[in-house]
């Protein structure tokens, strides 16, 4: 193996000197025969097996915010609107409480806790999450995170039926195993993804989530409104069993570097590893992420483009069924209608951002910078006229929409920064912005419910929408101010620690 350290061979079969940082020092990256059977790219079944988990990974979080409007009765006469919007189908009383009894009478208050519960626990393991996948690989930080929360989502009927606390019990560890997910993620992409695909491989995984909503909400509604299982829990246990099952295929197909891939060919290794900055052996340089002005700049924007997202996430359904009074089934498409705005906004942005780096138009910062005001400014805007459109269901389903569309400018702008910035820790920086991130995620839905507790009315979903609007603007204005997407100097290897 010594004799090849210097030398590969290249499609023609004649040897080429490896560039410096490819020699095998370590014995990490064994030459490949070229007789192996070409296909689709490595890196690119392992996006594919991780917008497969992303996708379960939504499931698992917003199943709770569709079927919870079967789970509970409808508000009390004293606590519901008097000024609600008029039901679709006048001639039809039942569209606005179609749905059979339910079980539970929780307030908006406790539903509030209930719903913001995944996020106590999604706040505690994410810099863990990020930290361990960088020192022992992502594959398992990963795809456990993902199956862990399945099983316990498995259990979430029975819970609720127990005691609600023990439902928030379960909600929390949920979001605990859930929370590794991204910074692992993050991790794997500094790992699997060249610099000039960076606009398009995470955001094209991370769509995942978007598919997972549009899918799951109709499905859940679905669901609950059968007999299946008895309605509702079998929502808990389609989704917990099918995450289960993806796990299976994940340990198979999922892969922490290219130098562990058991399947791919000589020239895509060879590619990624003088594409690819090397990872480094060194310990975390907490003194220089801690005073990095640019990592401030991309927190503060994910924060706040989180608590819109958010609050989108967990109460648009009880929006849609107590204000706009969309029925059960129709109540689960308009919730995924939004979300699928949000993956085209995103693949769209992303072969933007793409092709503008490629060719050099803009630097990375500008690039970031713009994607990141096109996608705020349009969420906040179109956020500001749900709230000046009343009743008109069309205007407000088209508007929602678009301002969640918008949020994809996102997944090429400031959520994707991390790699420009340190590529070699994106699973530690990661893990904080999105710790710091998901503290939206149990303050948004509190704030809804605290704005709508005896008061669904219009003007209340008004002022939501309103203070939504101008948290997101803030983050943006904070982002451009803060941000710079030049490579830090510590991310290098010649760095001084």
């Amino acid at each position: 193996m010594d004799s090849l350290n210097h030398e590969s061979i290249d499609n023609e079969g004649m040897q080429v000197p490896l560039l410096v940082h490819e020699e095998d020092t370590n014995g990490l990256f064994p030459i490949a025969s070229l007789s192996q059977p070409r296909g689709i790219p490595a890196r690119y079944v392992v996006a594919i097996w991780a917008f497969l988990g992303f996708l379960f990974l939504y499931s698992l979080r917003v199943n709770l915010s569709v079927a919870i409007v079967a789970m509970t009765n409808p508000q009390s006469t004293t606590n519901e609107s008097v000024n609600a919007c008029p039901a679709i189908d006048d001639t039809n009383s039942s569209s606005f409480h179609p749905r059979i009894k339910g079980e539970f009478d929780w307030t908006p208050k406790t539903q509030g806790f209930i719903l913001g519960s995944f996020f106590y626990g999604y706040v505690l393991t994410q810099v863990i999450g990020g930290v361990l996948a960088e020192k022992f690989g992502a594959k398992w930080i990963f795809g456990g995170s993902i199956l862990i929360a399945g099983i316990l989502t498995l259990l979430t009927p029975l819970a609720a039926r127990t005691n609600v606390y023990l439902l928030i019990a379960i909600r929390l560890l949920i979001g605990i195993f859930e929370a590794p997910a991204f910074p692992s993620a993050a991790a794997l992409w500094g790992r699997w993804v060249p610099p000039l695909e960076r606009s398009i491989i995470p955001p094209f995984a991370s769509t995942g989530k978007e598919i997972g909503i549009v899918i799951t909400t109709p499905l859940v509604s679905q669901l609950c409104a059968s007999k299946i299982f008895g309605g509702w829990p079998s929502a808990f246990y389609v989704c917990g069993v099918l995450s289960c099952l993806w796990f299976i295929g994940w340990a198979l197909y999922g892969h922490n570097s290219p130098a562990e891939h058991p399947r791919i060919t000589y020239e895509e290794k060879l590619y990624l590893l003088r594409c690819v900055p090397k990872q480094k052996r060194c310990p975390t340089p907490w003194y220089h992420i801690i005073t990095c002005i640019p990592l401030y700049g991309i927190a503060i924007q994910h924060i706040c483009t989180n608590f819109v997202f958010y609050i989108l996430l967990t109460s648009l359904p009880t929006y849609f069924s107590t204000i706009l009074r969309f029925n059960l089934k129709e109540n689960g498409i308009m919730f995924a209608i939004p979300f699928l705005f949000q993956l085209i906004f995103t693949i769209i942005s992303g072969h933007i951002a793409d092709i503008i780096r490629a060719r050099n138009i803009l630097s990375t910062t500008a690039t970031r910078r713009w994607q990141t005001i096109i996608g705020a400014c349009g969420t906040s805007f179109f956020l500001f006229l749900v709230g000046t459109v009343g009743c008109n269901h069309v205007l407000a389903v088209i508007f929602i929409s678009l301002s969640v569309g918008f949020i994809g400018f996102q997944g090429s702008g400031s959520l994707i920064s991390h790699l420009d910035i340190a590529s070699n820790y994106a699973g530690t920086i990661t893990g904080i912005t999105n710790m710091l991130a998901a503290i939206p995620g149990f303050v948004g839905p509190i704030f809804v419910g605290w704005m709508t507790n005896h008061n669904q009315t219009l003007e209340a979903w008004k002022s939501i929408f309103n203070v939504s609007s101008s948290v997101c603007l803030f983050g943006c204005i904070m982002y451009c101010i803060l941000f710079n997407g030049e490579e830090q100097l510590w991310n290098r290897d010649d760095a001084e620690q």
